[in-house]
């Protein structure tokens, strides 16, 4: 447990200053830009570039970090998959709950299931 909120908590921490840096930058390159031009839209424009880019970070990051859950989830998804198209093609092993290992060996030991001996073993 101890292991998965250190995870979290540098998860978050690396988000935050994967917004905070571009944004910021981009801001202080407006403003330096503003300066040497001698133009209002500098600041305007380097401030939507650095949030922008602040966004694809963010997403980069979490993605790198939940791809290895997706993949679990994934392959959870396609085993339960499997298993249903399974039934679909075996319906007898799932109108008495047993499947043909089972009632082989239920045969084999001379027992049904009312635990009676087998009729066969009478004779």
């Amino acid at each position: 447990m101890g292991k998965k909120i250190i995870r979290s908590f540098a998860m978050v921490t690396q988000i935050g200053i994967c917004m905070m840096v571009p944004i910021f930058l981009c801001a202080w390159i407006g403003v330096w830009l503003n300066r040497l031009l001698h133009t209002e839209i500098a600041f305007v424009i380097m401030l939507v570039v650095g949030i922008g880019a602040a966004f694809r970070n963010v997403y980069l990051i979490t993605r790198s970090f939940y791809l290895a859950d997706m993949r679990k989830e994934h392959e959870q998804l396609e085993y339960l998959q499997n298993l249903k198209n399974y039934r679909k093609e075996h319906p007898e092993e799932y109108e008495t709950g047993e499947t043909d290992v089972e009632r082989n060996d239920i045969r084999s030991s001379g027992v049904d299931g009312n635990n009676s001996v087998d009729s066969r073993d009478r004779e």
